[in-house]
């Protein structure tokens, strides 16, 4: 039986650090949107998704963005830059990645889940 339990608490500590790590990949990548809005609307759309109950959880920080916002959190949280261009023709081009991280074991990075999840909701306001 302790053999049993040792094994399961192994493999669900693989499965957390596999989704962890998944979590750090996809937060460090560029996702990118098209919107059919113009730049400023689309600026007006992003900014939203970072206000109200969240504007206490995020701050204006410095970056290589357009926008940049920083989760607040220990150890200088994780910062997301945004990237809006217009596209000829009409619309704008959104790209979102988190450009300043704190890595722990060299493998996962603070607050991944955070920025996965404004990606995902401000993708979805953009296209909706």
């Amino acid at each position: 039986m302790d053999t049993f339990v040792i094994i399961l608490a192994l493999c669900a500590l693989a499965g957390f650090l596999g989704w962890q790590r998944f979590a750090t990949n996809n937060a460090v990548a560029t996702t990118s949107v098209r919107s059919p809005h113009d730049v400023r609307r689309t600026q007006e759309i992003v900014d939203a998704a970072f206000g109200g109950a969240r504007a206490m959880l995020w701050t204006t920080a410095s970056g290589p963005g357009n926008i940049n916002k920083r989760r607040r959190g220990k150890d200088r949280g994780i910062t997301m830059s945004i990237d809006i261009e217009a596209i000829p023709g009409g619309g704008s081009q959104v790209d979102m990645w988190a450009s300043q991280t704190n890595v722990y074991f060299g493998l996962f990075v603070n607050f991944s889940g955070a920025v996965n999840s404004r990606k995902k909701a401000i993708s979805r306001h953009l296209t909706s």
